[in-house]
């Protein structure tokens, strides 16, 4: 528990830091280039932020502990280990800028949350997969919009230090459609894993959760289908990424309200 303490707190120590040389950059106080320094600080971030989650995630006997500060933490890992995937192949470093800050506060979480929920392990891999979904796609969501306004103040020339220090729009596009395939590979994974667990979805009240995800994996699949076969990409692409979030959010908030009316 304790090395995986002290992991946690050198993640969190170099996350800042990362973000810190980022934020330098976009502030114009430094002409170096940053992007190999960021790449390896966010790097060792990453493999020390993974390392103090498993300590807190795994338990004895095939368990999964869960609760809300390590389902926090996985979804800044998410953040962090995808963005950097996509620097392989593109300059999308700057973008850390809204994801290191929040993973640095998140891999503390799991140290002063102490009240877990044990899971049995396959249950467990159906949760850590949905989690996976819904976090990837959230951040698919966010970069769609932050794609939408960086369009929309290039086409009125007004683009802040923030905006022209982003990756180009073409990028930022790629990204997005990178983001939402794997999004789209993890919700499906996590549509077929939960059948396993479903007995009634009426007497288990899942019917309207599991209509509306379903409904949102359509919209992407709708969206992925003709973005490769009919060129959809720019707002269009945008506009889908948003409201099949919408949906996905929609079933999670709509299915807890009924839960919680009736009750459980």
């Amino acid at each position: 528990m304790f090395i995986g303490g002290l992991s946690a707190l050198l993640a969190s120590l170099l996350y800042i830091y990362a973000g810190h040389l980022i934020w330098k950059k976009i502030q114009g106080s430094t002409d170096a280039n940053i992007r190999p320094q960021v790449i390896k600080t966010a790097l060792a971030a990453t493999l020390l932020h993974t390392f103090a989650l498993s300590t807190t995630l795994w338990g004895v006997g095939h368990v999964i502990y869960f609760n809300m500060g390590n389902g926090l933490s996985l979804v800044a890992l998410l953040g962090s280990a995808i963005l950097l995937i996509t620097c392989i192949n593109k300059n999308t470093e700057i973008l850390g800028i809204f994801v290191y800050p929040l993973a640095a506060i998140t891999v503390l979480l799991p140290l002063f949350m102490n009240d877990f929920t044990p899971l049995p392990f396959a249950l467990g891999v159906h949760v850590l997969i949905s989690i996976a979904a819904y976090s990837i796609m959230g951040i698919a969501t966010a970069q769609a919009i932050l794609y939408g306004r960086q369009e929309c103040l290039f086409r009125k020339k007004k683009l802040s230090k923030l905006m022209k220090a982003l990756p180009p729009l073409q990028v930022m596009e790629n990204t997005l459609i990178q983001l939402v395939i794997i999004g789209f590979i993890f919700l499906s994974f996590a549509l077929l894993s939960g059948a396993f667990f479903i007995e009634d979805l009426f007497a288990q009240h899942l019917i309207h959760k599991t209509f509306l995800a379903i409904l949102s994996w359509i919209v992407y699949g709708a969206f992925l289908f003709g973005h490769f076969k009919y060129g959809w990409r720019g707002r269009k692409a945008a506009r889908f990424t948003i409201w099949a979030y919408f949906l996905l959010v929609l079933s999670f908030i709509g299915t807890s309200m009924i839960l919680s009316s009736l009750g459980y």
